[in-house]
């Protein structure tokens, strides 16, 4: 593409001497380079930047003047795979290859969708606020069976104090205009505020998916000028956290010492002996947690010198996220392997996946269902903070009041020394009162005291709790948020199944869905949840079985899906309950339905850690 160009710009050089303003217009090439075309004709118009290269060895950065991106050195630290969306595909390969003469950044994705971002605040420096534009060539293979099929995709930017997204569409639907060059405006971006810039490909007209290419990528100002680029900037993804879909969350976690960066190839073991908190940890409730990257997303334990013989654990069965790089175990996998008696299980502990496999951490806890808040009432002012055993709070509100019911839950977002937090109630009838103390739920840094464990400390009658609510912690804490709502709990899953096809959108209170394949009626039996990866504009999403013998039939909504705005779960016992108990009597279309616009990205059923 870059190479094309830069022959057709000589070619046309006489008349953009006639034409000045014109070729302006166009923004073709710096006058300097088209100059020095002129005077060497003969030469191969990117002969130059080699010869420059030659020159200058020592130049390590790519020049800090670049207005355009060609991928022309092999550099592209500026960018990365990014995973912010559910269909994502975490494991998205990025490399520069040849294409249509000249280099490009090649995109492949062997599961699900590539999202690259790009580190625009880095690239642009103080010139950020300068972007109007971005101007990209997108390029896509023929398929494996010869055939050339229409791309197209999406480029999300988050831009302004509060990363507001917007979405334009980009595509390639001919082969004939295969590459072809975009140009799409952009709203604002504010520095410092973590804008990004995201380009996808979300679907394929046909065949099996193909990578695609992107070349020549210039941002341009509100003139139409190239801005100048800074090539050695490095990206840092704009992902926020760890994934914890299909995952419980791990209370007073012990870490395995020593399990940092260890190896093996597909089949091949590796791993350590147990120290003595990790196998203490090991007990009925406990889950073991591995942090790792594999080839394929798998990863399982090995035992190999158990009483009852070298034994795999969870092989296919360990929770895993959608991201494929964390993976959690019960206890109780260890247990139908190796037996009730721990100490037959043996010291060493080791990993295994079908494909080459780097674990980065291991480490076991109590489980503990993620919590997700529904109908929750911020807890106006509440931002308090104190040495240990100190209290401070506020005056309840009336809201929070009105929200503290049965089922409810109040939620602190905190830090404290020793990760530790409670409530206190000091004007109680029942008198001063600590509540929860020891005993709240602690994930990660929100505290979780029940409406239940409040009465039961200053009883049954809401009237007699005091108007005062405080927090107290054993060491120096921090109190940045307090929220009341209805408390609704996301099930870890095992043994996950996918449903292969469903990525479905709709507007609000209109459903979608597919026949169920077997695979996904064989895995609905009691115990198991139907997961969904999706997003909604109010965050609600549930499950429809329209061709039910019960009749056409909702199940989870009325304020009981378990649902956060990314992920939502069904239960097999709520269909149960509203299509009966004989499976065959639900019909074999499953649905998503929201009561806003809806898109989901994935299904799965998988078996919940219970």
């Amino acid at each position: 593409m870059k190479k094309a160009l830069s022959f057709f710009l000589i070619v046309c050089l006489a008349i953009t001497m006639c034409m000045s303003s014109y070729a302006d217009t166009f923004n073709w090439a710096p006058a300097p380079q088209a100059e020095e075309a002129a005077a060497e004709p003969e030469a191969v118009a990117e002969a130059a930047p080699e010869a420059e290269a030659e020159a200058e060895p020592e130049a390590e950065a790519p020049a800090a003047t670049a207005e355009v991106i060609d991928f022309e050195d092999g550099n592209f630290a500026f960018l990365g795979v990014s995973t912010l969306k559910g269909n994502a595909d975490p494991a998205a390969v990025l490399s520069v290859v040849d294409f249509n003469g000249s280099k490009a950044l090649k995109v492949e994705a062997p599961a699900k969708f590539p999202y690259v971002a790009l580190n625009v605040e880095g690239l642009l420096g103080d010139r950020l606020a300068d972007v109007a534009a971005i101007s990209a060539s997108f390029g896509a293979d023929s398929a494996s069976d010869g055939n050339f099929y229409a791309v197209s995709g999406k480029i999300y930017t988050y831009t302004g104090e509060a990363n507001d997204e917007t979405v334009a569409g980009w595509s390639v639907y001919m082969a004939k205009k295969n590459p072809r060059t975009i140009v799409t405006q952009l709203p604002a971006f504010v520095a410092g505020a973590g804008n990004a810039l995201v380009i996808c490909k979300d679907d394929q007209a046909g065949g099996d998916p193909e990578a695609i290419y992107l070349d020549d990528i210039k941002f341009l100002d509100a003139e139409g000028n190239a801005l100048p680029l800074d090539l050695s900037a490095e990206y840092v993804s704009a992902d926020s956290g760890k994934d914890l879909s299909n995952l419980v969350a791990l209370v007073n976690p012990v870490e395995f010492a020593g399990f940092t960066g260890i190896a093996g190839s597909g089949w091949g073991q590796n791993g350590l002996e147990m120290p003595e908190d990790f196998l203490n940890a090991l007990v009925p409730g406990s889950v073991v947690e591995i942090e790792y990257e594999s080839a394929d997303g798998t990863i399982w334990a090995v035992m190999p010198w158990a009483t009852a013989g070298w034994s795999r654990i969870a092989q296919g069965q360990a929770a895993i996220n959608n991201s494929k790089n964390i993976a959690q175990i019960p206890y109780e996998k260890f247990v139908e392997v190796c037996g009730e008696d721990k100490s037959t299980w043996g010291a060493m502990f080791q990993c295994e996946a079908q494909t080459d496999w780097t674990v980065y951490a291991v480490r076991v806890g109590q489980r503990a269902n993620q919590i997700v808040l529904k109908n929750a009432v911020e807890f106006p002012g509440f931002q308090k903070s104190a040495g240990a055993w100190a209290q401070d709070g506020l005056e309840m509100p009336q809201e929070i009041v009105d929200a503290l019911v049965p089922g409810s839950v109040v939620e602190f977002t905190f830090e404290s020394e020793d990760g530790n937090l409670w409530l206190v109630m000091p004007w109680a009838t029942a008198g001063w009162s600590r509540v929860a103390q020891g005993s709240a739920t602690i994930i990660g840094d929100k505290c979780y005291v029940t409406y239940e464990q409040i009465a039961e400390v200053c009883g049954e009658d809401k009237s007699t709790w005091g108007a005062m609510m405080q927090a107290e912690g054993s060491s120096a804490w921090s109190v940045y948020g307090v929220r009341v709502g209805q408390k609704a709990e996301f099930y870890g899953l095992t043994n996950l199944v996918e449903f292969p096809g469903f990525q479905k959108s709709a507007g609000a209170w209109a459903q979608d869905g597919l026949e169920m394949p077997q695979e996904i009626v064989d895995a609905l039996v009691p115990g198991s949840v139907v997961t969904f990866t999706y997003e909604s504009e109010d965050g609600n999403l549930w499950l429809v079985m329209p061709w039910a013998t019960a009749g056409w039939s909702r199940v989870g909504n009325d304020g009981k899906d378990v649902a956060d705005g990314h992920t939502a779960q069904v239960t097999y016992e709520q269909i149960a309950e509203v299509c009966g108990e004989d499976k065959t009597t639900w019909g074999a279309m499953m649905q998503a339905e929201g009561s806003s616009a809806w898109t989901v990205y994935s299904v799965a059923v998988g078996q919940a850690i219970k």
